[in-house]
């Protein structure tokens, strides 16, 4: 399949609303998820497809009588749609608890989805560095996979939970090779391919990208000039696919991020384990945590400024949702280390409706004094 033809197949489904999936996807009934922390191998072993429920910035009708204004985008962006009624395609909803926010859109979508969808949340542990962290988490990991027992499309099984997860630990070392490939692919189209791997079912998506990274490679012996200062970026959900687009209208390229839309969501492997709920436990606790976590070993400002210095970056990027506590206060520990190390940042702030030219203005000023 030619380069062009596998990555035509992967954008065209990459932010297509989800009101259209069933009808994409007839063989497969979808289960829609909000947060990296959500194990979807579980939910795949189960018998249905995971799929990433994401924020857009279509205008809100209904949300303001539930949550406040002051409530972040993604949370009100996506309750919105299940008030409208865009997702009544899925099966259910599964949460993580990441924060406040996000435990009480749960609690919303549980009043509002007439009992008759499946919603679960996911207590990962907010100390990852605990003595009884791994045990905690083992047990609330098995309480979920036998809660999947009473709605999924396959019976509960071992083997079958160890497939699904050496079928994501694919997909994981397949984006970890097109990694590799970032400056012969456009800043859009590579984060496009990270959005379609949070929508598509896994095994289509993983022969898409297995094409993709086969044509990428041959073309890689005709070495690619690049140029333009490199940016690394850092947040959490990137719902605005325009700022993608300001960043290459820009002359700049993206070497590398920390975005839980983007590589945080692919980061590592699970491996095999005799006990599949195990190594799933022990990944969610080794990984680098998102800012909802705390790990006393992690330091998010050296972890930063170490993966940008070796990205290559010339700046970093910080996006972040606008009233997400957990971003905006990972952003003051990770500045200092910054500074000191004289690495430049930037920091966009996103709304619902985000003013696309102010956020040019600053960008633009950010990439001009990085040449």
């Amino acid at each position: 399949m030619a380069e062009r033809e596998a990555l035509g197949q992967i954008i065209q489904v990459a932010r297509a609303p989800l009101d259209e999936w069933s009808a994409r996807y007839p063989g497969h009934r979808a289960m829609g998820y909000l947060c990296s922390y959500v194990p979807e191998e579980m939910i795949h072993a189960a018998g249905l497809t995971p799929v990433r429920i994401r924020g857009n910035t279509s205008p809100l009708r209904y949300v303001d009588a539930h949550l406040q204004s002051f409530t972040c985008a993604l949370c009100r962006s996506t309750l919105d749609q299940l008030l409208s009624g865009q997702l009544d395609s899925l099966a259910g909803a599964v949460f993580a608890h990441c924060c406040d926010a996000m435990q009480a859109q749960a609690d919303l979508w549980r009043m509002h989805s007439g009992g008759t969808k499946f919603l679960d949340v996911v207590m990962q542990p907010a100390h990852l560095g605990t003595p009884s962290a791994r045990a905690y988490l083992m047990a609330e990991l098995t309480r979920f996979w036998q809660r999947l027992g009473q709605i999924g499309e396959k019976p509960l099984d071992v083997d079958r939970l160890r497939a699904s997860i050496a079928l994501y630990d694919e997909t994981r070392d397949l984006v970890r090779s097109l990694q590799g490939f970032r400056h012969h692919l456009s800043v859009p189209d590579f984060y496009a391919i990270l959005d379609a791997g949070q929508a598509m079912p896994r095994e289509v998506f993983n022969s898409l990208l297995a094409a993709l990274v086969s044509e990428l490679e041959a073309a890689a012996a005709q070495p690619k000039a690049v140029a333009g200062p490199c940016l690394y970026l850092v947040g959490a959900v990137l719902d605005e696919p325009r700022l993608l687009d300001l960043v290459q209208d820009l002359g700049a390229r993206v070497c590398g991020d920390d975005l839980c839309t983007g590589s945080r969501h692919f980061h590592g492997s699970v491996g095999n384990q005799d006990d599949p709920i195990a190594a799933l436990a022990d990944y969610y606790l080794q990984r680098p945590p998102c800012p909802s976590k705390y790990h006393p070993a992690h330091q998010p400002g050296a972890y930063v400024l170490q993966q940008a210095r070796a990205s290559g970056a010339d700046g970093v990027v910080f996006v972040i949702e606008k009233f997400c506590e957990p971003h905006a206060f990972d952003y003051a520990l990770i500045l200092p280390t910054l500074d000191e190390a004289g690495l430049p940042h930037l920091m966009l702030e996103m709304e619902q409706t985000p003013s696309l030219e102010g956020l040019r203005t600053r960008l633009q000023a950010f990439v001009e004094m990085l040449h």
